[in-house]
């Protein structure tokens, strides 16, 4: 993982291309997340760096929700105020109901490369209802990213499941509602961006996230407890999401060099999430954080947890989301974790670029010519 910055930089080198004689096309590109977040250092810094070294574009780059913020994120871009930016599909079920679906496989994905790859592919290549409900918003999909597996970062320390009975939790999805339902605890709702205050003001006990949320998120001022129970990925994101009438004013060329690093880029951002988790994990005993192994009791907990809830995951799709068709996803899905599961051992978890050819050989591709246009 600690030969990300090279690679990032190789990959970034390798796709120069002479500059073409006409004007580079204007671009501004909005992340509701900060410059220090993994997404921007491992994802959008590279991405955009390798645009603007193509040639063919100028991007005007906001950050921390400068333009847009997570919530108004996708109407933006779909209106244009912005070409392209990153979406958070579980703040709009009614809008992406397969989305919420794929949400629902997190606790499934052993690790964050796996759950990458299998909601891109899920995306990109199996779910045409997915992609016409980006087509409805007009909005194009070109991959997403993982976080790094969520863990539990609190005001006091949880060493037993019992420990989480009646904690008010900010969790990321119905997924873990139905977790923290599971366990006594009391599900919150918020934003990614309000977890700080809502464990500083006492409006939250616990926040489930990445180890690395301690630094990008500051939390590890308010929160000095991180148990790591392995509370699976948050991989339902759109993260390089393009307005559709930008993207169908590009040439084939553009659009085949923008989804291949939008591919570098997803991959960049998951690996940059483990890079992070490990360097703050080192550095949580320096901010008075104490890091806790979860117990055999709780991770045996959470696997029975886990196991039964393959008959809510299809029972929300089809009852809430209307998917009709849920259970066939779900194997579909399993499908894919089993795939790429097979492919991140065999090429090795520190290889990135190998990593990168998969995703795309297997992926990118095998997309048409006039994707999204």
């Amino acid at each position: 993982m600690k030969t990300f910055a090279k690679w990032a930089t190789a990959a970034a080198v390798a796709t120069l291309v002479a500059a073409p004689a006409l004007a580079a096309e204007r671009i501004t590109a909005t992340l509701w997340v900060g410059p220090k977040h993994p997404v921007s250092v491992g994802g959008y810094d590279p991405f955009i760096e390798a645009m603007e070294a193509s040639g063919d574009f100028e991007v005007k780059y906001f950050q921390g929700g400068a333009l847009l913020g997570a919530k108004p994120a996708m109407t933006g871009i779909g209106d244009g105020i912005a070409d392209v930016g990153m979406l958070a599909m579980t703040y709009f079920p009614a809008e992406f109901p397969n989305a919420q679906l794929v949400a629902d496989m997190g606790l499934s994905t052993p690790n964050n490369i796996v759950a990458m790859a299998m909601a891109t592919e899920f995306n990109l290549l199996h779910c045409p209802d997915c992609l016409a409900e980006y087509e409805r918003q007009n909005l194009v999909y070109t991959g997403t990213y993982s976080t790094s597996p969520y863990t539990i970062i609190s005001k006091e320390p949880i060493r037993s499941t019992a420990d989480l009975q009646g904690k008010k939790m900010r969790v990321p999805g119905s997924l873990w509602s139905r977790w923290a339902q599971s366990v006594g605890g009391i599900e919150v709702n918020v934003p990614s961006s309000e977890m700080f205050e809502g464990l500083d003001k006492g409006a939250l006990d616990i926040a489930i996230q990445a180890p690395g949320a301690l630094r990008s998120y500051s939390l590890w001022d308010t929160a000095k407890y991180n148990t790591l129970l392995n509370l699976g990925t948050y991989h339902s994101l759109s993260m390089m999401t393009w307005n559709a009438d930008r993207w169908a004013d590009f040439s084939e060329e553009q659009r085949r060099m923008l989804l291949a690093e939008a591919g570098k880029a997803s991959l960049g951002a998951t690996v940059f999430y483990t890079t992070s988790d490990e360097e703050v994990l080192a550095e949580a005993k320096e901010h008075g954080v104490e890091i806790i192994e979860p117990s055999e009791e709780m991770r045996s907990t959470k696997d029975a947890f886990v196991a039964s809830d393959v008959d809510a995951i299809i029972q929300t799709a089809v009852e809430k989301h209307g998917i009709a068709d849920a259970a066939e996803k779900v194997e579909v899905l399993n499908g894919l974790i089993e795939k790429w599961t097979a492919i991140v051992e065999e090429v090795g978890e520190d290889n990135v670029e190998g990593i990168q050819q998969k995703l795309q050989s297997e992926i990118y591709d095998k997309l048409p010519a006039d994707y999204g246009a």
